[in-house]
C-alpha cells in the first residue's frame, strides 16, 4: 500500500507542482488589486478620516491574516483530519473565496458614489467572508502540499509561486497607478474595475488549485469529540518547545501590522505623495517580492527555515525605522520602504509554510497548522490598535512601538531550533 502511495505521489507530483505554480502566479497577481496595505486604505479615505475603521479593514484582511482567518481553523481540522482527501473542502472554500471579489466590484460601482454606507458594509461582509473561507480553506490546503511536496523541495515551491507571482504583481501595480491616475476614469468606477481585475485573476488561480490531484496519506481512524481534539492539539504545546517558541515569535513579528496600512497613509498626510503614487509603491513592494524570493527559497531548502525566518524579520524591522529617519524632502525615497517590507512579507510567508511541514507529523499536520493559525489571532488586531494610535496620539509613537516589537522578535529567534535538524536528529536517536 504505501508503495502504491509512493508512485501516486510521483505520478501527480510535476502536475501538483505545475498547477501550484499556476495558483500562486494568478493569486498574487489578482490579490494586488485589493492590497490590503495599499489599495483598500486608499480606498476607504474616499468614505472616512478615521484612522480606526482603516485599522479594522485591515484587521478583517491583512497582509498577514485577517481575523476571519484565524477563527474556523481549530474546528475545521477537528472534522477533517481523519479524511484521506480533504480537496473537496478546498474547493467549496475557494469558490465562495472567488465571489467575495466579483461582488465587492459590483458593490463598489453600485453604491459607492451615491450610497456609500451601503458600499462600506458591503465591502466589510465580503471581506470577512473572503477570510473566513481562507480560514477553513487553508487547512487542506497545507496538508495537500505537506503530501505533495517533498521537504527539500518547499522552499523553492513556496518561492517560485511568490517569485512568478511577483511579476503579474509588479504588472498589476502599473495597472493600478495607470487607472488611479487617469480622469477619465473617475470615483468609484477606478477602484471597481481594480476589484473585477481582482476577481478575474483570483478566480483563474483557484481554477488550478481546483484541479490539484490528491494522493493518500495515513490519517487518524476517527473522527475525535471536539473537546478531545482540542485536549491534544493544545498539548502539542507542551510537548513540543521548538514549536511553542516559533509561535511566540510568529506574534511577536506579526506586530509589524500595527503599521502595515498607515504606511501608504503617512506617505499621504505627511509627505503628500500623489495619489498615483500608490500604484508606484504597489509594484516595488512586488519587485521585492520578486528580487527576495529568489533569496528566500534558496536559503530555505540549503541552510533551513529559520534563516529566513530571522532575515526576514530584520528586514521587517528596517521598514518603521525607515519611515522614522528618512527626511520629509526625500519623499521619493519612500519607495523602499515598500521593498524591505516585502522582503518581510515574502521571508515570513516561506520560513513558516516550511518551520510548519517540517516540523509537524504527516498525521498530525492539521492540528499544527490549525494551532498556528489560531495563535495569530492577536495579530489580527494590531491593525485596530495601529489606528488607535496614529488617531489619538502619532505616527512616530506607532512606528516607534512597531520596530520595539519587532527588535524582540529578532533577538528571540536565536533562541530556535532549525526543525529539519530537530527531525534528523530524532530520527538517528530512534534508529
Amino acid at each position: 500500500m504505501q508503495e502504491d502511495n509512493k508512485k501516486n505521489v510521483k505520478t501527480h507530483s510535476r502536475f501538483n507542482f505545475l498547477m501550484g505554480l499556476l495558483h500562486g502566479i494568478f493569486y498574487n497577481g489578482g490579490i494586488a488589486f485589493g492590497s490590503a496595505t495599499t489599495v483598500l486604505p486608499a480606498f476607504l479615505t474616499n468614505f472616512t478620516a478615521s484612522k480606526v475603521l482603516i485599522g479594522l479593514s485591515s484587521s478583517i484582511m491583512g497582509e498577514i491574516g485577517g481575523v476571519g482567518n484565524i477563527l474556523p481553523q481549530l474546528f475545521v481540522a477537528s472534522r477533517i483530519e481523519h479524511r484521506s482527501h480533504k480537496r473537496p473542502l478546498l474547493r467549496f472554500a475557494i469558490t465562495i473565496r472567488a465571489l467575495c471579489w466579483g461582488l465587492l466590484a459590483l458593490f463598489t460601482y453600485l453604491f459607492a458614489g451615491n450610497n456609500p454606507s451601503i458600499a462600506l458594509w458591503g465591502l466589510f461582509l465580503l471581506l470577512s467572508i473572503f477570510t473566513f473561507m481562507g480560514g477553513v480553506a487553508v487547512v487542506p490546503f497545507m496538508d495537500i502540499w505537506g503530501k505533495t511536496i517533498s521537504p527539500d523541495l518547499r522552499g523553492r515551491f513556496f518561492g517560485y509561486r511568490q517569485l512568478l507571482g511577483g511579476f503579474l504583481a509588479i504588472f498589476s501595480g502599473l495597472i493600478v497607478k495607470s487607472i488611479l491616475n487617469n480622469s477619465n476614469v473617475a470615483f468609484p468606477d477606478n477602484y471597481a474595475l481594480l476589484f473585477l481585475f481582482a476577481f478575474i485573476l483570483i478566480t483563474i488561480s483557484y481554477v488550478a488549485l481546483g484541479s490539484v490531484k490528491e494522493p493518500f496519506a495515513e490519517v487518524h481512524k476517527e473522527q475525535l469529540p471536539f473537546y478531545d481534539f482540542l485536549r491534544k492539539t493544545t498539548g502539542i504545546l507542551k510537548k513540543d518547545t521548538n514549536f511553542r517558541k516559533f509561535l511566540f515569535i510568529q506574534i511577536l513579528s506579526g506586530t509589524i501590522a500595527l503599521s502595515l496600512p498607515f504606511f501608504v497613509l503617512y506617505a499621504k498626510d505627511v509627505l503628500k505623495i500623489r495619489i498615483g503614487m500608490i500604484g508606484i509603491f504597489l509594484s516595488a513592494q512586488m519587485l521585492g517580492m520578486v528580487l527576495s524570493t529568489i533569496i528566500w527559497g534558496y536559503l530555505s531548502d540549503h541552510l533551513g527555515s529559520k534563516k529566513v525566518l530571522q532575515l526576514s524579520i530584520l528586514f521587517g524591522l528596517l521598514a518603521p525605522l525607515f519611515a522614522l529617519l528618512l527626511p520629509r524632502h526625500c519623499s521619493n525615497l519612500f519607495v523602499l520602504l515598500f521593498v524591505f517590507l516585502s522582503f518581510f512579507i515574502s521571508g515570513r510567508v516561506i520560513s513558516k509554510n516550511s518551520f510548519l511541514l517540517d516540523t509537524a507529523p504527516a498525521k498530525d499536520r492539521p492540528r499544527y497548522v490549525s494551532l498556528e493559525g489560531t495563535f495569530r489571532l492577536p495579530v489580527v488586531f494590531f491593525p485596530l490598535i495601529g489606528g488607535v494610535l496614529v488617531q489619538y496620539s502619532s505616527y512616530t509613537m506607532l512606528f516607534a512601538i512597531t520596530g520595539f516589537f519587532l527588535l524582540g522578535a529578532f533577538i528571540l529567534s536565536f533562541c530556535l531550533k532549525e526543525p529539519r535538524k530537530l527531525a534528523l536528529s530524532h530520527n538517528s536517536t530512534n534508529a
